[in-house]
C-alpha cells in the first residue's frame, strides 16, 4: 500500500523531513530550494540534513506555523488560491523517514530524497544562475568585475561561499553514501553540469559495486554534451539497470522556451544540438525522460512552441513535464514584476496546449495554474522593471547580444 506524509498539520511539508540538498564544493545545504541555507561543518557533515535550522523549521511545521525563510513562496500561492509545491509534494506517496514510522514529532531523521551538486563545472551561462553553479558565469564575473557598481547583482543573487575542502566534504559524501544510501528512494545530481564532472563517473563504480535494486537515480542536464558521449553514458545506465543495481534512471533535461530568446536566456545553448540528442532520448524506450523548464519573465512567450515540440515528441514515448520558477531570485527576472496582462494571452495558449491525458499531465497543468494565478493577480513594478533594464544591457555589453530584438514586448 501506498504510504503517505503523516503529518496532518497546516503547513506541514513533507520536503522539510523528506529532501535534503547538498553542495559539497561549498559545505551547505537545505530542504527546499526556497529555503534558506544552513552551513554544515566538515566535522558534523554525517547530520547534513539535521541541522539547527532545519529542526526548527520542523518543530513549527508541527505546530502547524509557517517557518519564513523561503516559505513564503508557497504560503503566498496557496492564499492567492493556486497550488504550491507544498501540497504537490503532499501527494507524492512512500517517501516516508524511517523514523517517523515510529514516532511522528520525530525532527531528526534520515532523508528519503537526496540531491548532490559536486561541483559547479559547467558550459552554460544561464540567465538566471550564479557563479556558484555555473564554472562559466564565474568565469565571467571575474572578467567583468567592473560590473559590480551597478544597482543590481549581476549573477551573484544566491551567493554560496566557495571552500578551500572540497576533496573533504566529497569523502564525506561516500562515507555517507556507505552508511545510509540503502534508505534512499531517489538521488538526484546535478551541477553545474554532471556530464562534464569527473566527479560523476564514480556513480558507476559505486553502483556497480553496491547494487541499490530500489533506487531511483536522477540526472538534471543541459544536454550540450556530445551525442557520442550521451549514448556511452545511457549504455552504462542501461547496463545498472538491467543488472538490477538501480531500479531506475530519469533523466530531466532542462529547457524553458524556444528559439533564439532560449538561446539568449541559456547561453551557450544551441537549440538544434538539445533536440538532436532529446530525439535520440525519446527512441530509449526503457528511460525516464522529463523536461524542467524555469518560467521566467523572459521565457513565458516562446513557451508555447516548445510545448508544440513536447506533444510531438509525446507521440513517441511518455514525457514528464516539470515547472520552477526563478528561486531564490534575483526578483527582476521573475513574471510577476510585469503584471498580469501582458501574459495573459500567453497563458491561454500554454494551457491550450498543454494535455490531461495523466496524472502527471494533470498536476503538471494544477501547477501551472498556480503559477499564473500569482501572476495575474500582481501588477507592473516599476523599480524591478528598469532593475531587470540594467541586468539585460550588462548581458549585452558583456556578450555583444541584443535583448530589444528578442524581447521588443518588454515596456
Amino acid at each position: 500500500m501506498n504510504k503517505y506524509f503523516p503529518i496532518k498539520t497546516d503547513t506541514a511539508c513533507q520536503l522539510k523531513w523528506t529532501w535534503s540538498t547538498i553542495w559539497l564544493y561549498s559545505g551547505e545545504t537545505l530542504s527546499c530550494h526556497r529555503s534558506d541555507l544552513s552551513k554544515v561543518s566538515i566535522n558534523d557533515f554525517q547530520n547534513f540534513h539535521n541541522t539547527e535550522n532545519k529542526i526548527e523549521s520542523r518543530k513549527l511545521m508541527l505546530e502547524g506555523k509557517w517557518p519564513g525563510k523561503g516559505c513564503e513562496y508557497c504560503r503566498n500561492i496557496e492564499q492567492a488560491g493556486g497550488s504550491s509545491d507544498r501540497q504537490l509534494h503532499l501527494k507524492i506517496p512512500n517517501l516516508v523517514p524511517d523514523e517517523l514510522e515510529q514516532d511522528l514529532t520525530a525532527t531528526k531523521v534520515t532523508p528519503k530524497i537526496l540531491e548532490v551538486y559536486l561541483n559547479n563545472t559547467c558550459n552554460l551561462s544561464c540567465l538566471y544562475c550564479a557563479g556558484n553553479f555555473s564554472s562559466q558565469i564565474n568565469n565571467e564575473n571575474q572578467k567583468f568585475a567592473d560590473s559590480h557598481s551597478l544597482d543590481v547583482d549581476v549573477f551573484g543573487t544566491f551567493k554560496i561561499h566557495n571552500i578551500t575542502n572540497q576533496e573533504l566534504y566529497l569523502k564525506e559524501f561516500w562515507k555517507w553514501m556507505e552508511k545510509n544510501s540503502k534508505q534512499l528512494a531517489r538521488l538526484h545530481v546535478l551541477g553545474g553540469e554532471p556530464f562534464y564532472q569527473k566527479e560523476f563517473e564514480y556513480f558507476f563504480e559505486y553502483f556497480d559495486k553496491n547494487p541499490h535494486p530500489n533506487l531511483e537515480f536522477n540526472v538534471v542536464t543541459n544536454l550540450m554534451i556530445s551525442k557520442e558521449k550521451l549514448i556511452n553514458y545511457m549504455e552504462k545506465f542501461k547496463k545498472l539497470i538491467s543488472q538490477k543495481k538501480i531500479r531506475r534512471l530519469d533523466l530531466t533535461c532542462s529547457l524553458d522556451c524556444f528559439g533564439p530568446e532560449q538561446e539568449y536566456v541559456r547561453y551557450g545553448l544551441d537549440l538544434n544540438k538539445w533536440v538532436d540528442n532529446f530525439d535520440y532520448l525519446v527512441t530509449l524506450k526503457w528511460l525516464i525522460l522529463n523536461i524542467n523548464q524555469t518560467v521566467s519573465v523572459l521565457t513565458i512567450k516562446t513557451m508555447p512552441e516548445l510545448l508544440k515540440k513536447i506533444n510531438k515528441w509525446k507521440k513517441q514515448k511518455t514525457i514528464n513535464q516539470f515547472f520552477s520558477a526563478v528561486t531564490p531570485g534575483p526578483e527582476y527576472l521573475k513574471p510577476f514584476i510585469l503584471g498580469g496582462d501582458i501574459f495573459q494571452k500567453d497563458f491561454e495558449r500554454i494551457f491550450e496546449l498543454m494535455p490531461t491525458n495523466n496524472h502527471q499531465e494533470q498536476e503538471a497543468v494544477t501547477y501551472m495554474k498556480g503559477i499564473w494565478t500569482e501572476i495575474k493577480s500582481s501588477s507592473l513594478d516599476h523599480n524591478e522593471l528598469e532593475r531587470l533594464k540594467t541586468f539585460l544591457n550588462e548581458i549585452d555589453r558583456r556578450r555583444n547580444t541584443n535583448w530589444r530584438e528578442l524581447f521588443p514586448w518588454i515596456p
